[in-house]
């Protein structure tokens, strides 16, 4: 495998695309068989979606929880069977503007932590199959709750029947969700007509380029997306013993670590058991 072509690639998705389908044009584009993703995008929504190539693949579990920031369009008193502008439309009706005071009041009862049910086009699994496959059957199933965190929710426009806000949240967090929850607070439905993810942990959409622009030049160290992770280098002799996946001695106090060689190159996570650091992941790079 070329040396470097093992790494994180930040993709700022149009609207119309699968993530997946993303993810293929990607794969043939740079001639990369190994190719993943991490918070998976609907077709309507655009913004930052991270993909890892070839061993960079391996860091995406150590990603999953990190929180994502997105900015979401909500149309007042549209109601779609999905949530979004890719559904049937359910109801649609004129809804008096609301007062700035109204909106607030209600913004501020869904952050910190909040109770959802996923929509039934989402990709929960239940019973072994993703919701989405039950409803294209028109199945019904139920929906099980689950607690999110929203650390941080912002009104940055509104001009009635749209508003426009931000928000900040944790992982499994459905944002069509959200701005319905939000909606029938205020007394009506709402559709999310627009969605875009501006950052996900450490990385931003600013950073992000559109698949036309990627390159194999923008692949990014994958050590870079576990930097949450300290760094310990070691000898070429230690190194030897982490490559074939043996116990070492470390002079720290982490949980995890990223073992690196004197040249700076990721050779694998280690975690803390004991006195000592076992295998958790090796990297080939």
């Amino acid at each position: 495998m070329n040396k470097g072509k093992n790494g994180i690639l930040l993709v700022n998705k149009e609207p119309g695309y699968t993530s997946r389908k993303v993810g293929n044009m990607l794969s043939r584009k740079l001639k990369i068989k190994k190719v993943g993703h991490l918070g998976t995008l609907d077709p309507f929504a655009s913004g930052l979606l991270i993909f890892a190539v070839g061993e960079g693949t391996k860091v995406l579990p150590y990603l999953e929880d990190e929180v994502k920031t997105y900015v979401a369009t909500l149309y007042f008193g549209l109601l779609t069977t999905t949530l979004d502008p890719d559904g049937e439309v359910i109801k649609k009706e004129e809804v008096p503007p609301f007062s700035k005071a109204e909106i607030e009041k209600v913004i501020k009862q869904f952050t910190g932590e909040v109770t959802q049910i996923p929509p039934t086009t989402s990709a929960i699994k239940i019973d072994g199959k993703r919701a989405y496959e039950y409803a294209r059957k028109n199945i019904e199933v139920d929906m099980p709750s689950r607690v999110v965190e929203v650390y941080t929710l912002e009104v940055l426009e509104y001009n009635h029947p749209l508003l426009v806000i931000e928000a900040t949240v944790s992982k499994g967090t459905y944002i069509r969700t959200l701005a319905q929850d939000i909606a029938l607070a205020l007394g009506t439905n709402a559709t999310t007509i627009k969605l875009v993810r501006t950052r996900h942990g450490d990385f931003s959409l600013e950073k992000a380029k559109l698949f036309e622009e990627v390159s194999e030049e923008d692949i990014i160290d994958p050590s870079l997306a576990l930097k949450k992770f300290p760094i310990y280098k070691l000898s070429d002799e230690e190194v030897k013993r982490v490559r074939n996946g043996m116990t070492i001695k470390l002079n720290a106090s982490e949980e995890i670590v990223q073992i690196h060689n004197n040249s700076g190159v990721l050779q694998a996570l280690y975690k803390k058991k004991g006195d000592n650091y076992i295998a958790l992941r090796g990297f080939n790079l």
